[in-house]
């Protein structure tokens, strides 16, 4: 026998969706440093020391004269010999101007005349000590200093970061069905 039957068919719904993973970007900021240093400055004045040494004297006394410092020697020992050539014959002709006083005064002025020359002897180093001059002057080392600076800048600059949110969307891509239908037989409805 040829039942009539109910057939139903169903389909499902489905569902699609599309996932956009967050995206996070991150840029460090990176600072600026500007440095400038002026250098310093080191002025150095240098006055060199002055040793003076003077050996005339040592010469001198060694009989090695320059012929200027020899003449003027000369002039002033004439000079001096003479003065007291002068003094001596003054003073011996007011002693014979003054005989008619009485005394031996030609006896006297005969003793006081030596016939040999008396020579004196003194001990001494040649050249003299102290003779040899000495004189330094010290020398001096001036500095001058101009400190120099540092200049420093920083420029900074902030860190960049971009967010984008995820997202989630779902869309249907089949709707579900629902189908009847008869099979077999016929189906007579009465009401």
């Amino acid at each position: 026998m040829n039942m009539p039957r109910l057939e139903i068919n169903q389909t499902f719904a489905k569902i699609d969706w599309d996932v956009q993973s967050p995206r996070y970007s991150f840029e460090p900021g990176q600072a600026k440093v500007l440095i400038e240093q002026t250098p310093a400055e080191m002025n150095v004045q240098y006055v060199p020391p002055r040793l003076t040494i003077d050996q005339s004297e040592c010469w001198a006394d060694m009989d090695m004269k320059h012929i200027f410092r020899r003449n003027e020697e000369a002039a002033a020992d004439a000079k001096r010999q003479v003065l007291n050539y002068i003094e001596k014959t003054v003073l011996e002709g007011a002693q014979l101007g003054a005989i008619e006083n009485g005394g031996n005064v030609i006896r006297n002025l005969a003793m006081g005349h030596h016939l040999l020359p008396q020579h004196s002897f003194q001990y001494g180093n040649v050249p003299r000590n102290f003779s040899l001059r000495i004189e330094c002057i010290p020398g001096e080392t001036r500095m001058d200093w101009k400190i120099g600076g540092t200049t420093i800048n920083v420029q900074d600059r902030p860190f960049q970061h971009n967010y984008e949110r995820g997202r989630i969307s779902y869309t249907l891509q089949k709707k579900n069905e629902l189908h009847f239908e008869s099979i077999g037989g016929n189906l007579n409805i009465e009401y």
